[in-house]
């Protein structure tokens, strides 16, 4: 059996990805338009000069929105995943709303594939420490 199988579908069974891709897109338009929140919401971990995978996820979408690759990798990598992800579930939406036949993915979470979530987290943490004061200091 494949660890990633999709098929084609008469209802919606996936409906979460719409509602999280739809929702994350309008609010990555609208951070992009308006800029950022007037406050800051850091981590706590920032006082100590950590960084977890996800900070800069929403500068680096909102980057991406704004056309500027290169920042958005600066604040988080994961922001191009993020966005297609976005952009995926747009699409499948679209396609299905259009069609009435929706996409369904599901895939089969073994050993190997909890090995590979958890060395791609170590690896974006890592990197993100490496570029953590930048992340930590820099404003949108």
């Amino acid at each position: 059996m494949a660890a990633v199988r999709a098929t084609v579908e008469d209802r919606d069974e996936m409906r979460w990805v719409t509602v999280v891709s739809v929702g994350g897109l309008v609010a990555a338009g609208v951070l992009a338009v308006v800029g950022g929140l007037p406050f800051d919401l850091p981590m706590p971990t920032h006082a100590f000069g950590w960084v977890t995978p996800t900070c800069g996820l929403t500068r680096g979408s909102t980057a991406l929105v704004r056309r500027d690759p290169a920042l958005a990798w600066q604040y988080n990598p994961a922001s191009f995943a993020v966005v297609l992800f976005g952009l995926f579930g747009v699409v499948r939406w679209s396609v299905g709303w259009l069609g009435g036949r929706w996409l369904t993915v599901k895939v089969r979470r073994n050993k190997a594939w909890w090995v590979a979530a958890a060395l791609s987290i170590g690896l974006l943490w890592a990197q993100q420490m490496t570029n953590a004061q930048f992340i930590i200091h820099a404003r949108a």
